[in-house]
């Protein structure tokens, strides 16, 4: 039972009503038609009975008077009613499988069978029929069919002559009834045809919307909502279908507002990375540009001397060269960039991290250590990569207030792509550790932090289907580990 009821779960909502709608058919017709049969089968023995009752109390006054005038004499005894039974019998309507008469005794004394003469019968169906008072009907098996026996009485007042007994065959009534059954089940399969046609049509109508909406329910994601159910009508199926567009429309706006907010948000994020770099980055355009005026009062006290000049405008060109890689790189860290994944080598986008930082690493009088392996290659965007690793740097340096040791390890292996930032800053608080990468959560000083530095990073490596976890020892230090998958899954998180 268990085990059809699992299996029935498992059929979708138009099978169940297709086998459901067929089943309560069949139970339906069968009832209707063991009823119909019974009713049938109660009229035609009845009207049997009816025939054979008229038939044995028609035939009885004239065997009674025979039976007399052969008493009397007036009449050869026997020859008689030999021949009215035969006659009888005969007749092809009667449907008679045997006519006798039995005197008192239940001795046959006539009979269509004229070997059966002299027999006395002892049954039980002929000792009923003897000593019924009235006509007496039995039922019995015959040979192929059943078959009605009645006993009707030969009796003037208390004075009894004797029995006749018959028997009548209901071939006729088994084979009607028969008829019936066929009737009925061909009714019944004709029934469950056009009940699965009429299904089908139904299922159509109300049952595809209720699908086709299932489908496009199942089809939607968050970052795939430009999808609509076909709406016909105005019944209830087509209101629940205006209800679901309305429901996606209105949380595709919503996520295009989310969207717009989070953008917003990496990047006032990215923004306020560079506002951290501003010191780095005047440390790095002040000194080629005390060189460069250096070199232009040198040229003004020796602008005769061919060679020094030479090497003088040398020397400036090569400050401004640096100060223009140093502008271009802040300008290219806070432009807003489109996803451009590229096979990179890791530790060189580290270093090129710690270039942002190196003055404020050194000034805050923190140690740096790049142990990534020189082969170690991933796919990445570079501007992702960079803000991921430079909101890390960042939040070591806060971190070490009196200096200490900023290390980058990195490996691949089978189960994916780990990069180790670690710091021996002060650590984070047991219960700070779970709200870490919750957006705007600082636990810097006003002005210090946005609070979505690790939120950001935390961003950026679940678009990439990655993992960030922390180890953190209050006074001691925090390392984040951050593993990716390899190959990283295509598309990207947020890309259509």
């Amino acid at each position: 039972m268990n085990r059809l009821i699992r299996l029935l779960s498992r059929l979708g909502l138009q099978y169940k009503f297709i086998l459901i709608t067929t089943c309560a058919i069949i139970v339906v017709m069968s009832v209707v038609g063991f009823v119909a049969v019974e009713r049938e089968k109660k009229i035609l023995y009845a009207e049997v009975e009816k025939q054979g009752r008229l038939l044995g109390e028609t035939l009885a006054i004239p065997i009674i008077n025979d039976l007399i005038y052969e008493r009397l004499g007036l009449v050869e005894e026997g020859g008689l009613l030999d021949n009215y039974i035969l006659e009888i019998f005969n007749r092809k309507d009667t449907d008679l499988l045997y006519i006798a008469i039995l005197d008192e005794e239940g001795k046959v004394i006539s009979h269509n069978d004229i070997t059966e003469y002299g027999k006395v019968y002892a049954d039980a169906l002929t000792q009923k029929a003897l000593r019924g008072d009235s006509t007496v009907i039995q039922h019995f098996p015959g040979k192929e069919h059943n078959a009605l026996d009645f006993g009707v009485p030969l009796s003037i007042g208390k004075k009894r002559w004797g029995t006749l007994k018959f028997g009548i065959s209901l071939e006729k009534v088994e084979h009607e009834i028969l008829a019936t059954v066929k009737k009925i089940i061909a009714l019944t399969i004709a029934l469950v045809v056009a009940g699965f046609a009429i299904i089908l049509l139904l299922s159509r109508r109300f049952i595809s919307p209720i699908i086709q909406l299932a489908n496009t329910m199942e089809q939607a994601r968050s970052d795939y909502l430009d999808l609509r159910v076909d709406v016909k009508g105005h019944d209830e199926l087509a209101v629940l279908g205006e209800r679901f567009n309305s429901m996606i429309e209105r949380i595709r706006q919503a996520n295009e507002e989310l969207k717009k907010t989070h953008e917003k948000l990496v990047q006032s994020e990215k923004l306020a990375s560079v506002g951290i770099l501003a010191a780095g980055v005047a440390h790095e355009i002040n000194n080629p540009l005390g060189g460069i005026f250096n070199c232009l009062q040198m040229l003004r006290q020796n602008g005769g001397n061919p060679e020094l000049r030479e090497k003088y405008l040398d020397l400036v060109n090569e400050g401004l060269d640096k100060m223009e890689n140093t502008v271009s790189k802040l300008l290219w860290m806070s432009r807003k960039a489109e996803h451009a994944p590229v096979e990179m080598n890791i530790r060189d986008s580290v270093d090129s991290v710690y270039s942002f930082l190196e003055y404020k690493l050194k000034k805050g009088k923190i140690a740096f250590s790049n142990d990534v392996p020189d082969d170690l290659r991933f796919v990445f965007d570079v501007h992702d990569f960079q803000q991921m690793l430079l909101n890390l740097f960042i939040n070591a340096i806060h971190a070490m207030k009196d200096g200490g040791t900023l290390t980058v390890t990195g490996n691949k292996n089978a189960s994916g792509m780990f990069i180790e930032v670690s710091d021996t800053g002060c650590g984070i608080e047991p219960e700070n550790v779970s709200r870490i990468f919750d957006p705007f959560f600082s636990t810097k000083p006003v002005g210090e932090g946005t609070g979505l530095g690790l939120w950001l990073t935390y961003e950026i490596i679940r678009n990439y289907h990655g993992e960030i976890s922390v180890e953190s020892d209050v006074g001691k230090g925090s390392k984040f580990i951050l593993r990716f998958p390899v190959p990283i899954p295509s598309p990207l998180r947020g890309e259509g």
